[in-house]
């Protein structure tokens, strides 16, 4: 693993150099400003989806399943585009491929979870299906002690 850490700089050197000698140096570096804008732009997108969001839940626990299933992958990739290298950019590529697969397919990031997090079943004990609100995900404060200690 540490040997791929360093050569990985080098490799997406040699990566850009191929790219260069079958086309041009100038396309090569309009292919490496055009992946820096299209990954700044993909950034933008993916920050201002994860504010929407972060305001259609009231709370940090139902936040996090959907704020790490699409947004997430999308940031990354954005910054892997933002890398210049042709590796990098295929490891982004499969990063979007991967998520849109997700948000197509239902895959297992998002199996669990539902499309409103208010409405999911809790563990409660003695409580009834009946009773329940959606006022989010229940606190349980106070001093708790083990039983079967």
């Amino acid at each position: 693993m540490p040997f791929l850490l360093i050569a990985y700089p080098f490799l997406e050197f040699w990566s850009l150099l191929e790219f260069s000698a079958r086309t041009s140096a100038l396309t090569t570096i309009a292919y490496i400003l055009l992946m820096i804008v299209v990954g700044y732009w993909l950034l933008q997108l993916a920050g201002r989806s994860a504010l929407l969001t972060a305001g259609r839940f009231p709370s940090a626990a139902a936040l996090r399943g959907q704020l790490f299933a699409g947004e997430i992958s999308v940031a990354f990739g954005a910054v892997l585009l933002m890398i210049p290298g042709l590796i990098s950019d295929l490891i982004a590529l499969y990063v979007f491929l991967r998520a849109v697969l997700r948000a197509l397919l239902g895959g297992p990031a998002s199996g669990g979870r539902r499309d409103n997090p208010m409405t999911e079943e809790r563990d409660i004990p003695h409580r009834s299906a009946a009773e329940r609100d959606d006022r989010g995900p229940v606190t349980l404060e106070g001093d708790f002690s083990r039983v079967d200690d």
